[in-house]
């Protein structure tokens, strides 16, 4: 099955999912042009040549009660970070650490969570 078939597969019957995924998918591959898509079973890894971005579906919670209208973006970064997009930060070890922010318009898809996303993708 080809990247296009899975990513559909992926986000069957969640339509606002998916567009926001294409939003987010779009941005990024501009700001990235050798990005690929990995799908796995619960997630989309965002690749370039090693995953820099992870998008699943949030929780309930996570999501204002509306986890197929939202996606969860987890991220890793060297250093500890706090910024007002973080829904959680979780230390992996002293020197990494992943990052879960919750995006539920395509508004959110801006220079600012491009950056962040940024300093992921420079490892």
């Amino acid at each position: 099955m080809d990247t296009t078939a899975q990513v559909d597969l992926f986000f069957a019957r969640k339509p606002r999912q998916w567009a926001l995924f294409e939003a987010l998918r779009t941005a990024l591959c501009e700001a990235h042009p050798q990005t690929q898509l990995r799908v796995m079973k619960t997630c989309i890894a965002l690749v370039d040549p090693k995953p820099y971005c992870y998008v699943s579906s949030p929780r309930p919670a996570m999501a204002n009660g509306k986890p197929d209208e939202a996606l969860l973006l987890t991220i890793s970064l060297r250093q500890r970070m706090d910024h007002p997009r973080f829904a959680m930060v979780v230390p992996i070890s002293a020197r990494r650490f992943t990052v879960h922010m919750v995006i539920s318009r395509e508004e959110e898809i801006d220079g600012e969570l491009l950056a962040l996303i940024g300093l992921s993708h420079q490892g």
